[in-house]
């Protein structure tokens, strides 16, 4: 990832990159459904964007709630110096479920929950930093 930084924290800043694509994606979707009067407006009617769009929305919203509890549990744990393998298998595990997450939502697959199982996996992720730095 990125060489000087503890993969814990490269994960947070690839969190944010995979925000902003989400919010990319709502936000052309919006603009290609209302048009671009719209997108530069005060936007007081809602968007009528159906499908990909507002299923970004819904995952970027999703994300930002997990982003602030990962980020919440990895700055402390880096400025208190907790990097263990686990730490690391819990940062591995947000970012994959995330990413799923993330791709499941906005495609619209939803056989066998699949949605709510990358769902947990990033929460195991941070369940598992948790318990690290708890018990370091």
């Amino acid at each position: 990832m990125m060489s000087s930084m503890p993969f814990e924290l490269s994960v947070l800043v690839w969190s944010a990159a995979l925000l902003f694509i989400l919010i990319v994606i709502y936000a052309n979707a919006n603009v290609s459904a209302m048009g671009m009067q719209w997108g530069i407006g005060n936007r007081d009617e809602g968007s009528t964007a159906a499908g990909a769009g507002p299923r970004a929305k819904r995952a970027a919203s999703n994300l930002i709630e997990n982003l602030l509890i990962y980020a919440c549990l990895v700055i402390p744990a880096h400025l208190t110096g907790i990097h263990t393998n686990l730490t690391v298998l819990g940062a591995e595990l947000f970012l994959i479920g995330r990413i799923a997450h993330a791709l499941v939502y906005t495609t619209g697959l939803t056989f066998l929950g699949i949605r709510t199982i990358a769902w947990a996996v990033a929460v195991i992720g941070y369940l598992i930093i948790f318990y690290e730095i708890v018990t370091f």
